[in-house]
């Protein structure tokens, strides 16, 4: 049991920038902790306001890297009391939801969220305890539903051709939101895909191939071995076969598909050789 009835600890957390144009930036949810550690007298120090910064609820509680210092400061006995904004700043999955808060009561701990819907609720009575579980559980829920909603979404996207990301290398967007084929980014994804299967090229080497020529990614970046394993190995670019082929498609002996040779076009060159800016 803890020893010091009012003292509390706080839980802060964000993990993207978006979150906070939506008002959960860490300043906004300690000053907002603060107005309710004073109005219910419980005594919060600012060493006592553990922040998480770009982590993800999806990562159980006590796994974060602030998560791991709130069960430290938790365990030396002197506080009775963890507050938090909301629910989906501490948790996202139900069993990590039920896992800590059956540790914090055995703790002698009550867990505080200061806006569930406009109200505020927390664990000192089975009350409270009942209804965190069950937001949970329903939170849960929800986001499994709206995956499902994205995700069927998304594949409808993907099927007529419309944008479904912010960007994608290989590809454009028109004033009307629908994809197409940017030819002269599907020859250099050929131009990788023919280094890696037949000059048997490390994705490292072709990323240095890629800078060194100066053909930088679609938002401008520079190239590294994941990226370019990313952009070959995306299976999106097997759509571009239900567009009409430009008249130079076929010049170069990395191109694949096209009516003039075929789908799969065998390269003339040396199979060590390294193509260079000149020749696309």
């Amino acid at each position: 049991m803890s020893g010091n009835d009012d003292r509390a600890l706080a839980y802060v957390r964000v993990s993207t920038v978006r979150q906070v144009d939506e008002g959960n930036s860490i300043a906004t949810q300690i000053a907002r902790i603060r107005e309710y550690a004073k109005f219910r007298r419980l005594k919060i120090r600012s060493r006592d306001i553990i922040i998480d910064d770009g982590v993800s609820a999806g990562t159980p509680l006590f796994e974060r890297d602030g998560g791991g210092i709130l069960l430290d400061r938790i365990e030396t006995g002197k506080f009775s009391h963890v507050i938090s904004v909301k629910l989906d700043r501490m948790f996202r999955m139900t069993s990590d939801t039920i896992y800590t808060l059956d540790y914090l009561d055995a703790e002698g701990i009550s867990i505080h969220f200061i806006d569930y819907y406009g109200q505020s609720i927390d664990t000192r009575n089975s009350v409270g305890r009942f209804f965190l579980t069950v937001f949970a559980a329903q939170a849960e829920m929800e986001r499994g539903l709206v995956s499902e909603r994205t995700k069927t979404g998304m594949e409808y996207l993907k099927r007529n051709k419309f944008k479904f990301t912010r960007s994608i290398y290989g590809w454009n967007v028109d004033s009307e939101g629908n994809i197409r084929p940017n030819w002269m980014e599907q020859s250099r994804i050929d131009y990788m895909a023919w280094q890696m299967q037949k000059n048997m090229m490390s994705a490292t080497s072709v990323a240095k191939s890629m800078n060194a020529n100066k053909w930088l990614g679609k938002e401008g970046g520079n190239w590294n071995s994941t990226s370019v394993a990313r952009v070959v190995n995306n299976d999106f670019h097997k759509e571009r076969t239900e567009f009409r082929y430009p008249k130079w498609w076929g010049s170069k002996s990395w191109h694949r598909g096209g009516k003039k040779r075929g789908d799969v076009r065998i390269p003339k060159r040396g199979k060590n050789e390294v193509w260079t800016k000149a020749d696309l």
